[in-house]
């Protein structure tokens, strides 16, 4: 008797999206912090539902689709309404507008990465920043924030990075997945795969400490990598074209 695999990814889907629901209904009690870790644990199921899916055998339309709109609840609404919650309700407006950039600027990031999937496949890196990794740096802030502050951190430094995650996620810089754990590939490979572990056990037993400097240093690199070039420095072509034009 066969086993059927099918609905495996798709469980983790619903776990993504319950989460994220769950997220909200945190937020709109006023519990910002269990909200800010429910979407982080969104992320994690995420992460699975791709994994398992491609591991199985059982990629699909269907499949692509409703992880994106799993993720436009968890990773674009969420973290939206929890800023507006915790630093812009008393803005109205104002405050709604700013606060629509993750959902915004995540649906469209969202939209592109469907299409590009579609067309061309699944590739070994992401063009823009991935929505998960926006939601996490935005949950991650207040929690490292109240950790050492005691409060949920200063607007006048979240609202500048929300506006930069939000161009990051539908920019054309590469940004690259997190690499597999293997002990199989050699002792190179052993060991970034040993360091891998030690972050995430690090991030999992103290999530408000090391999960926000830790994604902040991976965007950070992933923009450094950008400026310095894939295949030859884009910066000093950048400089050059624009040598050219003004020639």
């Amino acid at each position: 008797m066969r086993i059927k695999t099918g609905f495996i990814p798709s469980l983790f889907t619903i776990l993504n999206l319950f989460t994220g629901f769950f997220a909200v209904t945190r937020i709109l009690v006023g519990n910002y912090i269990a909200a800010a870790t429910l979407i982080i644990l969104a992320a994690v199921f995420d992460t699975f539902d791709g994994k398992v899916a491609r591991l199985l055998g059982k990629s699909s339309r269907f499949g692509i689709e409703f992880d994106s709109l799993a993720d436009i609840v968890s990773f674009c609404l969420a973290p939206s309404l929890l800023v507006y919650s915790v630093f812009l309700v008393e803005l109205g407006i104002i405050g709604a507008m700013i606060s629509f950039f993750p959902l915004l600027f995540g649906s469209l990031r969202l939209a592109r990465f469907n299409v590009i999937t579609l067309e061309k496949g699944h590739k070994p890196y992401f063009v823009g920043m991935p929505v998960p990794v926006n939601a996490i740096l935005i949950s991650s802030f207040l929690m490292f924030n109240r950790r050492f502050s005691g409060h949920y951190g200063d607007p006048r430094i979240l609202l500048p990075l929300i506006v930069t995650f939000s161009f990051l996620m539908v920019s054309k810089i590469r940004f690259s997945a997190f690499p597999l754990i293997s002990f199989r590939r050699g002792a190179l490979y052993s060991f970034r795969s040993t360091l891998w572990i030690v972050v995430l056990l690090l991030m999992v037993a103290f999530p408000s400490v090391f999960i926000f400097p830790f994604f902040m240093l991976f965007v950070m690199y992933q923009v450094v990598d950008w400026i310095n070039g894939y295949e030859e420095p884009r910066f000093s072509v950048f400089v050059r074209k624009r040598g050219e034009k003004n020639g």
